[in-house]
């Protein structure tokens, strides 16, 4: 088992060893470009690109919707190094938004040579090609963080205005709870012209608000509604409960099972349960489980251990108790949940069942075997 152990450890570490020779071998910056339409554009964009064996010859390649504007300055390059891409737009392009021409490179392949995996790898840059739409047309975008109770929410508006027209607007975000409204912040009303893109921040002072999760909705009238939306939580010191081990066979040592989610913005150090299980009003048996940490608003599974062999067929309760500090705080959470405990399929019991099974497979096997040969004297 060692000897196995070691040789796939061994092949792991080749497989990663090669795969990453493989991934970063190529590369290729920049590798997004934005332009914004304009009749009989021209420009040049210089790219590098990266092969780490300088033998090695790569074919350059493009396509996309506007493909056909593009010039290469090399279809060829051995070893990596600069390709220049001129694009020359023509005075009209009929398909308004987001247009695309992609700069590939790709690792040629001798057709001779036996192929193995990953011999030829191709990497791609990306142009986007923005064409204004008629009249006005507004995207928006809306972002925001994660914070604890007290602490301000910054809000950053993204407004681009797509459209041939200059478009008026005067935003605003709401601030819901439960589909319900809270807060409005209003932005100033300004002008955005065409291709132009507006970048705008907001802060939100939450000292008088519940921990919870909440949702910022940004709306833009501009001759059209248009909404953009974010969800941000408000945090404190609080873990919660959110599964545990409902039903255990009876046996021997069986694990129990907590499910948990961190209710902080920040890292809660130490975390472990503390579990007591009750017949009735009466604790009968007590552990703890492992010690973990959780990061901001995470989710895990903590663990404990016990002895079930005692425990008879029923519902009992377990309180479960969950002890954690963040910073110089230490807080707890308690639940109490039912816990049935059952009997498992005794090994004697499956031995019977097994027993049955073949001998069953066994009458079977003599009956068809008796009637074929019946049936093999009556042909005869």
């Amino acid at each position: 088992m060692k000897k196995k152990g070691i040789y796939y450890l061994c092949a792991g570490i080749i497989s990663i060893i090669f795969f990453s020779e493989i991934i970063f071998a190529l590369g290729i910056t920049p590798g997004r470009v934005n332009i914004n339409f304009e009749p009989g554009f021209e420009t040049q964009i210089v790219y590098e690109i990266i092969e780490d064996n300088p033998s090695k010859e790569l074919e350059i390649s493009v396509d996309g919707e506007l493909a056909d504007y593009v010039k290469l300055s090399t279809k060829k390059l051995i070893g990596g190094g600069k390709l220049i891409v001129s694009i020359d737009l023509p005075e009209k392009i009929d398909t308004p938004g987001k247009n695309h021409i992609f700069i590939r490179a790709k690792e040629a392949v001798d057709p001779e040579l036996v192929a193995t995996v990953g011999t030829s790898v191709t990497i791609g840059a990306l142009i986007t090609i923005n064409v204004p739409y008629p009249g006005r047309y507004l995207e928006l975008n809306l972002n925001s963080k994660n914070v604890n109770t007290g602490e301000p929410v910054d809000f950053t508006l993204d407004l681009t205005s797509r459209g041939v027209e200059t478009i008026f607007v005067q935003p605003k975000i709401e601030i819901m709870s439960a589909d319900k409204l809270i807060e409005t912040l209003d932005f100033n009303s300004r002008e955005i012209k065409s291709q132009e893109e507006v970048k705008l921040k907001k802060t939100l002072d939450t000292k008088g608000y519940n921990p919870g999760k909440y949702k910022a909705i940004a709306i833009v009238d501009y001759g059209e509604i248009v909404k953009a939306e974010s969800d941000f939580k408000i945090g404190d010191l609080s873990i919660e409960i959110v599964n545990y081990t409902k039903k255990i066979t009876i046996g021997d040592i069986k694990p129990y099972e907590i499910g948990i989610e961190s209710g902080w913005n920040n890292n809660i150090e130490v975390v472990y349960a503390q579990v007591i299980i009750l017949e009735g009003l009466n604790p009968i048996l007590d552990f703890k489980t492992e010690t973990t940490q959780l990061t901001p608003w995470e989710q895990k599974i903590i663990k404990g251990y016990f002895d079930t062999s005692n425990f008879t067929e029923g519902i009992y309760h377990s309180n479960i108790t969950l002890i954690y500090y963040g910073g110089e705080r230490g807080e707890v959470t308690s639940k109490l949940v039912e816990l049935e405990f059952v009997e498992g399929i005794s090994v004697v019991l499956i031995v019977i069942i097994a027993g049955i099974a073949i001998a069953i497979l066994v009458i079977i096997f003599i009956i068809r075997k008796y009637f074929g040969k019946r049936d093999g004297k009556k042909k005869k």
